[in-house]
């Protein structure tokens, strides 16, 4: 699953609160030069899923040295948060997972992608990974890869990022990262009304309307409650089935769903080209 990593990107290529974690201390052991491994948050609790990072591709040290936090960040912050939001046990998938970081000159997947998401694992490059949020308070993380890994439990889904903005926005809350959520939140609310419009504006009908309004639907709700990210997954049907309109109605009757049943909401995916529910 190969995408790029800023989210700011994905509607310009498509178109043109909980309290923070109690600070832990991640029983992070090196299984092998570079590689550190990470299987429990503090004494008394085992994580259900062991995080592994590998750092060997990275020539820099002062950048592997980023590794170790980042690797507890991901096992201790930012996968129970996905947990606590999307409600999902990834462990009945990933008894472990792997992040693989490496320089952006040998990294072995195609120009312009800076992670990419595979079965259990995430390549990454430096940058992206153990440099992008280095100045957080939290040191490094991801909330980006880690995201898919979850989705990819979702079955069938209209959009490779659908969900992206209010979870990702959400996770940052709930990890403790009350500077990027802000941040976060404040892009939301700049880029909803700018799709909006731009949907308002777009008279004719494309195969993209219905998932770039199932896109603006959910970052409305979200930005009108924030619980309402938790009811999207809650309410999402799941299913393997290929055929597109299939996934924009089982994501359609989702937001309706999630926002009480609004009729609004129903007839503006309606509008859009969302698939007869």
């Amino acid at each position: 699953m190969r995408h790029r990593q800023v989210f700011a990107s994905l509607v310009i290529a498509l178109l043109l609160a909980s309290p923070a974690f109690a600070q832990t201390s991640p029983a992070a052991s090196p299984a092998a030069p570079n590689v550190i491994e990470v299987s429990r948050c503090n004494a008394q609790t085992r994580s259900p899923v062991v995080f592994r990072i590998d750092c060997s591709h990275v020539k820099d040290a002062a950048v592997r040295s980023a590794c170790a936090r980042f690797i507890e960040n991901q096992a201790c912050r930012v996968f129970p948060a996905y947990r606590k939001i999307t409600g999902i046990a990834l462990e009945k998938t990933c008894r472990t997972i792997t992040y693989t970081i490496y320089d952006a000159d040998n990294f072995p997947h195609p120009k312009g992608d800076g992670g990419v998401a595979l079965r259990c694992a995430v390549d990454y490059i430096a940058d992206y990974s153990l440099k992008f949020r280095a100045d957080s308070k939290l040191g490094a993380y991801d909330v980006h890869e880690l995201l898919h890994l979850y989705h990819s439990t979702l079955g069938a889904l209209p959009a490779t990022h659908i969900l992206f903005g209010p979870s990702m926005t959400e996770a940052m809350l709930v990890i403790g990262d009350g500077a990027g959520y802000r941040q976060r939140l404040a892009q939301l609310k700049q880029e909803t009304p700018r799709l909006a419009e731009a949907l308002r504006r777009n008279a004719e009908k494309s195969a993209k309307t219905c998932v770039l309004a199932e896109i603006e639907t959910e970052q409305s709700l979200y930005l009108a409650d924030r619980t309402s990210v938790y009811r999207f997954y809650r309410d999402l049907v799941t299913s393997r089935l290929k055929d597109q309109a299939d996934r924009e109605r089982r994501f359609a009757r989702m937001y309706v769903a999630a926002s009480g049943g609004k009729n609004s909401v129903r007839q503006y995916l309606l509008d859009h080209g969302c698939p007869a529910m």
